[in-house]
This record gives C-alpha cells, structure tokens and sequence, in this order.
C-alpha cells in the first residue's frame, strides 16, 4: 500500500514545512509523506485479532463534577438559544487557524452534525494545543511547537506519533476524525433522548465497511432529523468529541514527551529512544509497557485539561467510547477490517482497566499524575 499523503499541516505550519516539506509555499502540491521511506511511527507492530471483551461503562463523574449527568442518565435544563454556525474562512493549503470556532447549536447546520472535515482538523489542532498547555513543564518544553498533520488515505482510521527525517510530528487521519463524529452524535443521542446509537452505528460500520474504502456515512434517517436539531444533544456531542480526540492525542503526545522515539527520546535506563524504537520493532512485546504508559498518561493529560475548563471537565468518557468502538466493530465485522488504530495499539481489553484506573487514582488524589519513567 502506498504511503499516506499529508495534505495539510495543522498549527506550527513553518516549522512542519521546513522539516517536511523543504518549502513553505501553498501553490505546489504536496509531497508524498514520507518524502523518503516510512517514518519513525511508534507501535507499528501488529497485535493479532483476539476477540476483546466489552468494556465496561463510564460510571459515574466524581463528586465536585457541578452538573455534569450521570452517563446514561443525563439531566439537562432549557437548550440554549440557536446560533449560526459560520464556517472558517478559507486559507492556505499548508495551514490552518490557530484558535477553534465556537460550536453551534444549530443542529443541522452544526460542524459535527455535517461531519464538516475542515472543522474537524482545524479544532483537532486547536484542542492539541490546549492539551500541551495542560502537560507539567517538563513534559511540555519536549512537546511544544510539534506539528500536527493529516492523513486524508481513504478508510484509514488511525493516530499515530512520528519522526520524519528527525523531526517529530503527530498525524490523524481525516478517517478517525470521521468515526469520531459519528460516535459522539451517537453517544449524545443516547445521552439526552435514551436511544441506543451507539451500538447501531458499530454495527452499521462492521457490516458496511471495506477494506482501504472511504468511511462509509449512516443512511439518511439515521439520526431523527428533531432529535439532531435540539441544543442539548449538541452541546453533548461536542462534549464527547472532546473527550475522544482529547484522548487520543494525549498519548500520543506522550510517546513523545516519555521519549519512546529517537527524534523526542533520550538516554534512559533502557538507553536510547532509539534504541528501544529498534527493540519495539522486532520484539512487540516492548511496545506493550510503553503503550500503557501512554494510556495512562493520556488519561491524566484529557482530565487535567477538562479540569481547567469552565462548566463541563472532560472526564475519560470518551475514551472508554473509542475502546468500545474499535473492540465491538472488530467482532462484528464479516470480514477483516482490522483499522490502523488497531493495528498499531494494543487490544481494547488491556487499555481499558488502565484507563479507569488512572482516572480513578487521578481523582482521589486530587489530580496527582502517575509518575513514568521519561527516556
């Protein structure tokens, strides 16, 4: 297969371009990623297709929460007051703006509710930056100023930290951004009107989906038409989307600050991010205490960072969503469809403990990350 390409460079857009790219100019097209050979992306090693078991449910919030509903049996007051939702301006191909729109409650002209890709990657990056800023100080000067890119291969649902001619870099792919919005209208939907979309969207998407073919939309009728326009189950959906990608990017920023790559690694008590790069090649099982590390700190960094906002914290909610996704879609689908992201990441049956567990422990001490080695 070939390589994925990279057609836009989200935040940092002059440092990308000069490691990547070699120019910063948005008339020509862009380079094929990598321009030479397969980059340094952590966890690449296949993990098998054991049948995983479903995951638990969120749980309850903690206490000092204010009003956030119990998953599955939210409360909610009047929605808010519609507003328009005005799509960004358009920009060059080789960069994105900085600061998020404010989402809508319009529903139908919500950028979730239209899976508007342009938005998704440009609130992917947004969020990204708001995750470093939650990072401890250390952890942060590793991190900052590393870009983030997009990965637009088709059917492709992945997440994954790079080096790329010794540079580090984050990728998405627009595939993961689709999934994703799909799954946070679901779990709104089930939220606020007690309907079960969620797990008819993993069966939709485990009877539907091909191998290397576009992600494939639910049919119309599949959200009611009222139930998507109501302010509430907006607001929520924005809210789980959060959660999800804050996720996600969280450990993959980790693998970077934790220096599990050669571009972002450095001596440590198993030498090398290099050197354990090369052993996590050949021996899959040194990714596995890596990849928990990641999870665990990726679940400090969302709930860190959901804790400095004002009204709703983002807790690890979404989290535990993508797990049921890629763990339910796996045993459901005729056919092999093994996503990158489970490719790349150990089985949904050995992350989720750790990521309860690490938010469990992070709220009763108060928000004390669990402390991990660096590299």
């Amino acid at each position: 297969m070939k390589p994925p390409r990279l057609p836009a460079v989200l935040g940092f857009a002059s440092l990308f371009a000069s490691a990547c790219t070699g120019s910063t100019s948005s008339t020509s097209p862009p380079p094929a990623y990598p321009p030479n050979g397969a980059p340094y992306g952590y966890g690449q090693a296949p993990y098998g297709q054991a049948p995983y078991g479903a995951p638990q449910g969120y749980g309850q919030p903690p206490p000092g929460y204010g009003q956030q509903p119990a998953y599955g049996a939210p409360t909610y007051g009047a929605p808010p007051a519609p507003t328009q939702y005005a799509p960004p301006p358009a920009q060059p191909a080789t960069t994105l703006p900085s600061v998020t729109p404010t989402p809508s409650v319009a529903g139908a002209q919500d950028p979730i509710t239209n899976t508007d890709v342009m938005w998704l990657r440009q609130h992917t990056a947004s969020l990204m930056q708001e995750l470093v800023a939650a990072l401890p100080d250390v952890a942060k000067q590793r991190v900052q100023g590393i870009p983030l890119a997009i990965d637009d291969t088709p059917g492709e649902v992945n997440a994954f930290a790079a080096c790329n001619k010794g540079a580090a870099v984050m990728v998405v792919t627009d595939g993961l951004l689709d999934i994703s919005a799909h799954l946070a209208q679901s779990r709104a939907n089930d939220d606020v009107f007690g309907t079960r979309k969620v797990d008819d969207y993993i069966a939709f998407v485990a009877r539907t989906q091909k191998p290397n073919r576009p992600i494939t939309p639910p049919p119309r009728g599949f959200f009611d038409p009222a139930q998507q326009a109501d302010g509430r189950r907006v607001a929520r959906q924005h809210d789980v989307l959060d959660e999800m990608l804050g996720f996600v990017l969280g450990h993959e920023l980790a693998h970077h600050h934790l220096g599990h790559l050669p571009c972002t690694g450095g001596a440590g008590f198993l030498g090398t991010g290099d050197l354990l790069r090369g052993l996590s090649e050949n021996v899959p099982v040194f990714n596995q205490p890596n990849e928990i590390a990641a999870d665990t700190a990726g679940t400090d960094t969302i709930l860190t960072a959901g804790a400095r906002r004002s009204g709703y914290r983002l807790t690890e909610g979404g989290a535990l969503l993508m797990m049921q996704f890629f763990s339910a879609s796996d045993q459901l689908s005729p056919e092999d469809i093994l996503f990158g992201f489970d490719r790349t990441h150990p089985p949904p049956a050995i992350r989720i403990p750790v990521i309860q567990q690490t938010a469990n422990l992070w709220r009763v001490t108060g928000g004390t990350w669990v402390p991990l080695p660096r590299l």
